[in-house]
């Protein structure tokens, strides 16, 4: 079983690879959506105007969960 404190490092090592990720797949989505749409067909610019839009929710939530990770940790939170 598990600790508090190993659950918490867990937890922060996910969230900050889910911050990457997530952040990598926002830049992407908005550069298909607005800047690079004349490139794309419709089905795939419809998808990245929704993909923006559920990326900014689970960045959201990794966020959040570094932040847990850190209170939790006694770390500084940021």
């Amino acid at each position: 079983m598990k600790t508090m404190t190993q659950r918490s490092q867990t937890l922060l090592s996910v969230s900050n690879f889910s911050l990457a990720t997530t952040a990598l797949l926002m830049l992407l989505s908005i550069i298909v959506a607005y800047p690079m749409a004349d490139h794309f067909s419709l089905p795939i610019q419809i998808v990245a105007h929704i993909s923006t839009i559920l990326v900014a929710a689970l960045l959201k939530i990794s966020y959040v969960g570094r932040c847990l990770a850190q209170y939790n940790l006694g770390l500084e939170v940021r």
